[in-house]
């Protein structure tokens, strides 16, 4: 099946879905995988667990086995040696990106133990959903995350972004491929939290790069692809790279994507999506009432809609809903309850 087939097939069947938007604070990747499909029968994601290991932090996965990458167990870390001579090791890297190698770029469970736990998990419960929801982290936020052997950003290294690009890409297939087989809709999601600071001297990169490169991406899988940055941005960015949903923390951030209201109207009127991060992904989150969240959600499709002219009812129609970013950093608790109240509301989305 095409990505364009899959798209007209399924893309509206998404309407008031529950996502998760990546990370969760347990250690322990089964009972994770548990709640998670309890709260998200139908839209379960597999979970990043930062806290279960050093390995399972942002971009970690996506830089294992790359031309010059150095682990550095001491620190719990990774970095890569420009010093090097990785002419060898670029080249076989090249062939296998041409050759459609995917293999070579299978996701390990001793880095992202919950896409084991997952499968595991839809296996055992004979579970058929129809959205399996993964996530990498996209190119300028990987780019600034890694480091060279001088602690220097690899988004500085023309060379290094490059791979990064392209075995982000291939990483992106190998997961279509083996998602596919357990649910009808694959969807990855590319996590940008850095392009809140595009165009400041910690990313100096203007708007036509880091589109270019996230587009490359996205244009090489085959399946739904989301685009998620927890805080301002030039929300542009993320409809003109090809993202199918756009998910931004609703919560705080909901005027900065009203002032993007003519790409933001083109975008939902061509089947885009929005994914409302209406859950404060703190403990504010946990505590406020569905009652309060609901209002607010509210409050913001009134707004969408009056900045775009699009009507509440097909805001609706193009909506899902997300907690505000990753739970990583809250308690165990405090992230079950935010996926229940992510589940209630988005069971209701179609009524706001």
């Amino acid at each position: 099946m095409t990505k364009k087939s899959r798209d007209e097939k399924h893309l509206l069947a998404l309407s008031g879905l529950p996502f998760g938007i990546g990370s969760m604070p347990n250690e322990d990747p089964v009972s994770t995988c548990e709640m998670i499909v309890e709260n998200f029968p139908e839209s379960p994601f597999w979970p990043e667990l930062p806290q279960r290991s050093w390995r399972e932090s942002m971009g970690v996965e996506q830089a294992r086995d790359l031309p010059g990458m150095v682990t550095d167990e001491k620190n719990g870390r990774v970095f890569f040696d420009t010093t090097k001579d990785i002419s060898g090791d670029l080249e076989v890297f090249y062939n296998s990106y041409l050759d459609d190698d995917i293999s070579k770029y299978a996701i390990s469970g001793e880095f992202l133990s919950g896409l084991d736990a997952m499968i595991t998990t839809i296996k055992r419960r004979g579970l058929s959903p129809l959205v399996l929801k993964g996530q990498l982290t996209g190119p300028t936020t990987l780019g600034l995350i890694l480091k060279d052997q001088n602690n220097k950003a690899l988004l500085f290294n023309e060379q290094m972004m490059d791979v990064l690009t392209k075995a982000t890409a291939m990483k992106a297939k190998w997961l279509v491929r083996l998602m596919e087989k357990y649910c009808e809709v694959p969807i990855v999601f590319f996590d940008e939290p850095m392009l809140q600071s595009i165009g400041s001297a910690s990313v100096p990169i203007d708007n036509e790069l880091a589109i270019k490169r996230l587009k490359e991406i996205i244009d090489s899988v085959d399946c739904l692809t989301g685009g998620h940055c927890c805080g301002n941005t030039d929300w542009s960015i993320l409809m003109a790279a090809g993202n199918d949903i756009i998910a931004f923390d609703a919560w705080s951030y909901l005027d900065t994507i009203t002032l993007y209201a003519k790409e933001l109207k083109d975008f939902i009127e061509n089947d885009g999506f929005l994914a409302w991060g209406i859950i404060p992904a703190s403990a504010e989150g946990a505590s406020v009432s569905v009652d309060e969240l609901k209002t607010r959600l509210r409050s913001g499709f009134s707004k969408v809609a009056l900045k775009t002219g699009l009507t509440q009812e097909i805001l609706a129609k193009h909506s899902i809903i997300t907690p505000g970013c990753g739970l990583g950093s809250l308690s165990e608790d405090q992230a079950r309850i935010i996926l229940e109240k992510t589940s209630e509301i988005a069971g209701k989305i179609l009524d706001t």
